[in-house]
């Protein structure tokens, strides 16, 4: 009688699996990651994290030059700069993910019914986005905020507002394309009402771009926030 050899199955490959095999791959992107967990390790874990009181001042320690004991130095009331900027992490990221979250909301919408239906609001939209992309941006969010107050959420408005334009017109241009497609048209003669065939086909089509888009204008949030805190 001889043995059969038992037959395995293959380990299944999870996204985690997948996301150790690509920072092996790629050097640079493990650096990135690192980074980008480091950023939001101090975003969570920040106030825990500093040596010092971020608000608390020391006119006896003001401007000093970095040192063991103050690593980024300290500004012109003695604060501990480097607690400050580790502090104010989870601040800045809530700044720019709402916002950029608030302007893809508004500009998925928009993009939408001016790619999908066209006619007079598309023109509308056009016009108006037209409008707000002729001032400089930050120019106009600093009016914006000067207007309403310097507040943590007219910025995140602010910075909402000139965002929404990008969002809009990558929306507008891609349904615009699609709206006409096979499959939109398959799913348009099953039943489905106008808003299900955008919203359940046409717009998920729409997402891989935005996310490119999305990504870019983290870190552009950031610096608009960080330039709008000083008016």
């Amino acid at each position: 009688m001889t043995d059969t050899p038992l037959k395995t199955t293959p380990k299944a490959t999870g996204g985690f699996d997948h996301l150790i095999y690509v920072l092996r791959a790629n050097p640079v992107t493990l650096l990135a990651f690192g980074m980008f967990a480091l950023i939001m390790l101090s975003a969570i874990l920040g106030p825990a994290l500093v040596p010092y009181d971020p608000l608390q001042t020391n006119a006896a320690k003001a401007l000093h030059p970095p040192s063991w004991d103050h690593w980024f130095g300290t500004d012109n009331v003695g604060r501990d700069v480097f607690s400050r900027v580790i502090v104010a992490t989870r601040l800045d990221l809530w700044i720019s993910v709402a916002a950029v979250a608030l302007s893809f909301v508004v500009g998925s919408v928009l993009g939408c019914i001016a790619g999908y239906w066209g006619g007079w609001p598309d023109i509308v939209l056009n016009r108006v986005l037209d409008t707000i992309m002729a001032f400089p941006l930050f120019v106009l969010a600093m009016g914006i905020v000067a207007a309403l107050g310097n507040t943590i959420e007219n910025i995140i408005y602010a910075t909402a507002i000139i965002n929404v334009p990008f969002y809009a017109r990558l929306v507008r241009a891609e349904v615009n394309i699609r709206r006409s497609a096979g499959f939109g048209q398959a799913a348009k003669l099953s039943g489905n009402s106008d808003v299900r065939v955008l919203s359940m086909h046409i717009f998920p089509n729409a997402l891989p771009p935005m996310m490119v888009q999305v990504s870019l204008n983290l870190g552009w949030a950031i610096l608009n926030a960080a330039g709008l805190s000083f008016i």
